[in-house]
């Protein structure tokens, strides 16, 4: 398990550039390619909903052991599918909600360990 310190790394360090850099992708690529990454965002979407439903990865090693963000994760489940629709429809207005899912996921974080 990683420690607290550790686990604040972890999540700025890879968490959110990853969650980043997929809200950006909808600006760059191109339109035709904005299908095939709704595939992945729908991924992304399932797995989300799957684990907030089954409460399953509940003793998560990133977190140092209890994975604290297991009551949002239908949100950001939801915020994926609806990235993944605006994909499909080759909308690039799908990096919207991934970054709202950013912001929500940097709100929470910050609330988590230092608002407490």
């Amino acid at each position: 398990m990683l420690s607290e310190n550790q686990s604040v790394y972890y999540f700025l360090l890879f968490c959110i550039t990853s969650r980043i850099i997929l809200c950006l992708i909808p600006i760059f690529i191109p339109k035709n390619i904005l299908f095939y990454y709704g595939m992945l965002l729908s991924i992304i979407s399932i797995v989300f909903i799957y684990l907030f439903i089954t409460g399953s990865r509940l003793n998560a090693f990133e977190a140092g052991g209890k994975t604290w963000w297991h009551n949002y994760r239908l949100i950001h489940g939801l915020l994926y599918l609806c990235a993944a629709i605006y994909s499909f429809k080759k909308d690039k207005i799908a990096s919207l909600p991934l970054g709202i899912d950013v912001i929500l996921g940097l709100i929470l974080f910050i609330n988590k360990r230092f608002i407490k």
